[in-house]
């Protein structure tokens, strides 16, 4: 067998593996779609059922009416001078987390690509794991109504 005829091989194969793994990936899409479909009328019953007992319709009302109390008490507390100043010391540093966060995912997919290792030696010593994450995000809106 010549070089030619082995990487047409090979290519053959990835072309293959590609489309088995594009028909696995929209099985799950669908059957994901399907279960949230099949999920609907059951959430609405076990709401229904919850709504239809006194005690429960109580306690709802009861902590819906804490969650109000709470709210105005962190609503008076944080148009405080102190409360507005922790309250966006956080914001800043939650925003700057999130940064950073994103950045070193950046890095760890670089290393990773470079380095083909899915593990990483923090300064600590410690052994940390690269794990990346993908999810579908729509872009379209078909079949929708």
């Amino acid at each position: 067998m010549d070089d030619l005829t082995q990487i047409q091989e090979a290519e053959m194969v990835e072309a293959q593996s590609l489309l088995s793994l594009d028909a696995t990936i929209k099985e799950k899409i669908e059957r994901i779609e399907k279960l949230r479909e099949e999920i609907r009328p059951h959430k609405e019953m076990l709401n229904s059922y919850l709504e239809n007992d006194d005690t429960y319709r109580e306690a709802t009302a009861l902590a819906k009416k804490a969650s109000a109390n709470k709210s105005e008490v962190k609503k008076r507390l944080l148009g405080t001078p102190q409360g507005k100043d922790l309250s966006s010391k956080v914001e800043t540093m939650s925003s700057d987390i999130k940064e950073e966060e994103e950045s070193l995912s950046d890095l760890l997919r670089e290393y990773q690509k470079t380095t083909g290792s899915s593990e990483f030696e923090g300064s600590d010593g410690e052994l940390r794991q690269i794990v990346l994450q993908a999810r579908l995000v729509r872009k379209t809106n078909l079949n929708r109504e």
